[in-house]
């Protein structure tokens, strides 16, 4: 059943019923406490005025003088045992009884009633009654708790209003939450989010709540941003293999020898291979990005790192680079073409980068915290900016324009090494080599 009314409003009418009820429950506690007090008070009082009286008896003779009158505030009276009145008036009208004080009605006003049986010689008993009138105390409590039952409609629209007012000031980083969640949701742009930022700063749940929105579309905007630009690159680093394919094209039909058409021909091919490359490459990422690819194959790393600088040692050899490994024996779980291109794409940029005649260290380590797969060389190294660029894609730096590829591969390698759990970081210096370390948690390794 869809609620009538929000959240706001539920709010404001259970801190007012609250209020109302926390106030009548403290009438009502006063009118009985002050009641109890009252008729405690009311029985140690009359309790020592008949004491009192009693010792005007003279050994157990009854002799009635005006010294039966002198105690304060209270007013006695004797009866025969039948009831029957001996001394002073009657006042209530109530049927003697032995026990603790009662309360009656009479002559206009309320009474505190206390009855004492009382022994004389000869076997005779009398009754002592001793009385007063019900105290100002009780009187006030009673009026209160009528002024009181009169203020309660006035204390509601007090309640209402305050309670509104607290609900509406405690709830406003929740209706500007919605307002933005809503201007985007109808196309509005990622920016709207801006107005959360007054909200974000404060320590209790729902501005925690503002600032963990705040940062969802902050990562949304740049998730965005990232995304545009990889279209635009991806599109980009296409269309130049693609107008050198049809500039083959048109050259080969402008030809009449066959050779020249052959060899125009075999360029295009080159530029179509260039393209699959990308292209598989670019849906590896697309892939690794979904989290598509299966996590389940227990790897060895060792004898794969082997195998990958075997099938790249003719690579390496055509530069002069040796390549070297020092690995651990090192197993996890995880996907183990993804982790294969990793190395390749690891290994091939420090050959392709690397000093000629120079060399490569491959080395594989376990420590308390994981695993780790270093690729060092000692070629060229990068800059500062470029190390801070190394992992976007489709950026090159200044060394590789003039070496082919595709400029997504260390892409790749830190976008494995995230879907492992894990992380890759980069340091080099000009002229000094560089090195790539991938990082992988201890949560993903296993035993030998």
């Amino acid at each position: 059943m869809r609620r009538l009314w929000s959240v706001r409003t539920r709010i404001t009418l259970w801190y007012a019923a609250l209020i109302l009820a926390i106030c009548a429950a403290a009438l009502l506690s006063l009118a009985a406490l002050a009641g109890y007090a009252q008729t405690a008070h009311a029985q140690r009082t009359l309790e020592s005025a008949a004491a009192v009286i009693q010792g005007e008896l003279a050994d157990g003779e009854l002799e009635i003088d005006a010294d039966i009158d002198d105690v304060p505030n209270v007013y006695a009276a004797l009866f025969e045992a039948d009831g029957t009145l001996i001394y002073g008036r009657k006042r209530v009208t109530l049927p003697l009884s032995a026990g603790g004080v009662r309360r009656a009605q009479g002559e206009g006003h309320g009474w505190y009633v206390l009855d004492t049986r009382i022994a004389l010689k000869e076997g005779e008993t009398v009754w002592l009654r001793t009385m007063m009138t019900a105290g100002l105390p009780l009187d006030a409590a009673h009026a209160a708790l009528g002024y009181g039952l009169w203020l309660l409609p006035a204390l509601a629209a007090v309640a209402l209003g305050g309670g509104a007012f607290l609900t509406a000031r405690a709830l406003r980083p929740v209706g500007e939450m919605t307002r933005v969640a809503q201007r985007i949701a109808q196309g509005g742009s990622l920016s709207d989010r801006a107005a959360l930022s007054r909200y974000a700063q404060g320590r209790d749940e729902l501005h925690a709540l503002a600032a963990a929105l705040l940062g969802m579309l902050e990562r949304l905007d740049a998730a965005f941003a990232r995304e545009r630009q990889f279209t635009s690159d991806a599109a980009h680093e296409l269309r130049t293999p693609l107008s050198a394919m049809r500039a083959q094209g048109e050259y080969a039909l402008s030809r009449t020898q066959a050779q020249e058409k052959d060899e125009a021909i075999a360029r295009m091919l080159e530029k179509n291979e260039e393209m699959r490359a990308l292209v598989d490459q670019l849906l590896l990422i697309a892939r690794l990005d979904a989290g598509q690819m299966p996590m389940e194959d227990d790897v060895a790393l060792a004898p794969l790192l082997s195998s990958v600088a075997q099938d790249m040692e003719p690579v390496a050899l055509e530069r002069g680079v040796s390549v070297e490994t020092a690995l651990t024996d090192v197993h996890v779980r995880g996907n183990r073409a993804m982790l294969t291109r990793a190395a390749v794409n690891l290994l091939d940029n420090a050959i392709r980068y690397g000093r000629e005649g120079g060399h490569v260290l491959i080395t594989l380590a376990r420590d308390a915290q994981g695993a780790s797969i270093c690729v060092q060389d000692d070629g060229v190294g990068m800059t500062t900016e470029a190390l801070s660029h190394a992992f976007e894609r489709f950026w090159r730096g200044d060394s590789a324009r003039g070496t082919s590829g595709t400029g997504i591969g260390l892409s790749i390698v830190a976008a494995a090494a995230r879907a492992h759990g894990g992380s890759v970081q980069a340091s080099s210096a000009p002229g000094e080599g560089s090195r790539f370390t991938i990082r992988l948690p201890e949560e993903i390794l296993r035993e030998s």
